[in-house]
C-alpha cells in the first residue's frame, strides 16, 4: 500500500519542536538541518507521519490534515487539555456531518491545522 506523508510549513524550529513534540507528543524520526539551512524533519505519533519544512518551496502555510481512524480521541484530548499549552485549546466536538464521530482540531504556530477524528462504535 502506498503512504501518503503531508508537508507542513514552519518557521520557527523550537516553536515547532514545542507544538509538534512537547504538547501534540509526536516524536522526530529525522531530521535535517545543516548549518546555516532550513528544517526538514520527519514527525511521528503512532502509525502518523509527516514532514515539517522550513524550505520556501515546499509547501504554503495555512494546510490542513484530517486523520481518520485516531484510536481514544477522548482520552489523546485530555491529555492535551491537561498539558495546558497557552496558545492552543481545542475542543472535542462531534461533525455534523456524523454523528457516530468525535473531533480535535488544533492550529500549530505557522498556520497549518491538523484534524483527529474517531468513528465511535
Amino acid at each position: 500500500m502506498s503512504v501518503v506523508k503531508p508537508i507542513l510549513r514552519s518557521f520557527d524550529y523550537d516553536k515547532a519542536v514545542e507544538f509538534y513534540v512537547n504538547w501534540l507528543g509526536f516524536k522526530i524520526d529525522w531530521e535535517d538541518k545543516p548549518d546555516n539551512t532550513p528544517l526538514f524533519m520527519q514527525v511521528s505519533l503512532r502509525d502518523v507521519v509527516f514532514y515539517i519544512s522550513e524550505h520556501h518551496g515546499d509547501t504554503s502555510p495555512g494546510a490542513h490534515i484530517h486523520i481518520d481512524g485516531f484510536k481514544d480521541l477522548r482520552t489523546y484530548h485530555q491529555e492535551l487539555i491537561d498539558k495546558q499549552y497557552k496558545y492552543n485549546r481545542p475542543g472535542l466536538e462531534v461533525p455534523e456531518w456524523n454523528p457516530k464521530a468525535i473531533s480535535v482540531t488544533v492550529y500549530d504556530p505557522f498556520g497549518n491545522r491538523i484534524t483527529f477524528g474517531e468513528e465511535l462504535a
